[in-house]
């Protein structure tokens, strides 16, 4: 249960965060400088990571994070376990150093937030609603969680920017640092070749829209051989065979709250699929791998092993409802754009409310 300690902390980092990032890249200040006011963009991106950094017992694998950290059973031989080489690089320097586990989250939250923020260098002006979104829609509370992952997340945005500048060094080079803290992020190696390429009618996105919902009442059994995929991810670098092994084929999903109140969202994203490609064409990528994790979500959300694959392609729903919320405004929708705004910011206080990935009761480390 929150306290009002915890709403403080959460909402003042929510208003002051994408308050500065508002007025640092307001269009004034972008029309004197295109870098803007840098000034209020770092304090914005300091205040994130201090929250982030600086937490005691707060995150849903805050206790695994802070065993592997102090114990490192990694380097046992005799366990042998896996970790990614980027994590266990960073965890050993910083023991070196003899620096206690906030400064792994310290730093695990500098690198994640560099990431989101610069993965929107070409949308400045969008900065401020992409934080938003971050923070409202539960991935600001998935970083003090899914700290790997996260990384790994924030660096795929990255990588879909250079897609559309036809980088492919620098989209090779982001996936293989990022896949230095999660190797899932490998498996978006072919995305150079295929996500700026694809178009696809708004009616075909519709149409695996309702399938994806019939399909959340079907067992898995019945389409996909459990086992095969359990040997697959066995043999990979991938190491999700656990969550594979762990799955109930005959499971279906059922409707809770939280499930239906997502699948409205995605609706809601899907609706302006078609107007916003129009709007600007750059937006297709974004909008493909939003897409592509909306059907999923309502689809397979029960499935663990496919819904911790499925936060990359979620990711991407911050971009489009940013774009959304822009194009209202360019339209001058003014209430319907204030009426979005104020439902994500209940949605964010029930996330704190329902102890969303760990986050409450908030509390500082102890010096």
């Amino acid at each position: 249960m929150a306290d009002f300690f915890t709403y403080s902390i959460y909402f003042s980092t929510l208003f002051i965060s994408v308050g500065l990032i508002k007025i640092g890249y307001s269009n004034k200040a972008l029309k004197k400088n295109d870098k803007g006011q840098r000034l209020f963009v770092f304090i914005a991106f300091l205040v994130m990571v201090l929250i982030a950094g600086l937490r005691y017992n707060v995150g849903q694998d805050y206790v695994g994070y802070t065993f592997y950290y102090d114990e490192r059973p990694y380097l046992d031989q005799s366990i042998g376990m896996e970790l990614e080489y980027g994590y266990t690089t960073l965890v050993n320097f910083l023991n070196d150093l003899n620096l206690e586990v906030w400064s792994y989250f310290t730093v695990s939250a500098i690198i994640t937030y560099f990431l989101l923020f610069y993965s929107l260098k070409n949308y400045k002006h969008l900065l401020y609603l992409g934080v938003f979104f971050y923070i409202t829609y539960g991935f600001f509370f998935f970083s003090f969680n899914g700290v790997r992952q996260a990384v790994a997340m924030s660096a795929l945005a990255i990588a879909v920017m250079y897609i559309q500048e036809r980088k492919i060094f620098h989209f090779l080079g982001i996936i293989f640092m990022g896949g230095l803290m999660h190797k899932s992020l490998f498996l978006f190696f072919p995305l150079y070749f295929v996500i700026d390429r694809i178009k696809l009618s708004h009616y075909f996105w519709y149409i695996a829209f309702v399938v994806s919902l019939i399909l959340h009442f079907i067992p898995l059994s019945l389409f996909i051989d459990i086992s095969y995929i359990s040997e697959i991810l066995s043999g990979s670098q991938i190491d999700y065979s656990g969550f594979a092994e762990s799955m109930n084929p005959d499971e279906v999903g059922g409707l809770t709250l939280g499930y239906l109140i997502r699948v409205a969202i995605g609706f809601f994203i899907l609706s302006y699929y078609n107007t916003l490609i129009k709007f600007n064409k750059n937006y297709l990528p974004y909008y493909n791998l939003a897409l592509i994790g909306i059907i999923l979500y309502n689809a397979f959300s029960h499935i663990l092993v496919i819904a911790r694959l499925n936060n990359y392609f979620l990711f991407f729903n911050i971009f489009c409802l940013g774009f959304i919320i822009y194009y209202l405004n360019f339209k001058k929708q003014k209430l319907f754009l204030h009426s979005v705004l104020v439902f994500f910011l209940i949605l964010f206080g029930y996330g704190i409310y329902a102890n969303e990935n760990g986050c409450s009761p908030y509390q500082f480390i102890d010096f």
